[in-house]
């Protein structure tokens, strides 16, 4: 099935890493996997960074700590646009 306007395919890799942003929390690690691919994935540090900042959104349960990729990718995108990509 050909992609039209920006569509993702439903049977590609990207629509069920789509699907995977759009219905769960995660943990930091696997925001990482979502949210970056492998050659230019920042470290679990980094991740642990931004949250203590409070600059990415996220959940706690208990001493769980969860993430909303929508919402964390969205941050990213706002805080890249108003500072041209520096976190």
């Amino acid at each position: 099935m050909p992609q039209h306007g920006g569509m993702i395919n439903a049977d590609t890799p990207q629509a069920e890493q789509q699907r995977q942003l759009e219905t769960r929390y995660v943990d930091a690690n696997k925001l990482l996997e979502l949210l970056f691919d492998e050659a230019s994935r920042p470290s679990l540090r980094w991740i642990r960074d931004q949250q203590k900042a409070r600059r990415l959104p996220f959940a706690k349960i208990g001493r769980l700590v969860f993430f909303d990729p929508v919402a964390c990718k969205a941050a990213l995108d706002a805080k890249a646009a108003g500072r041209k990509g520096v976190l």
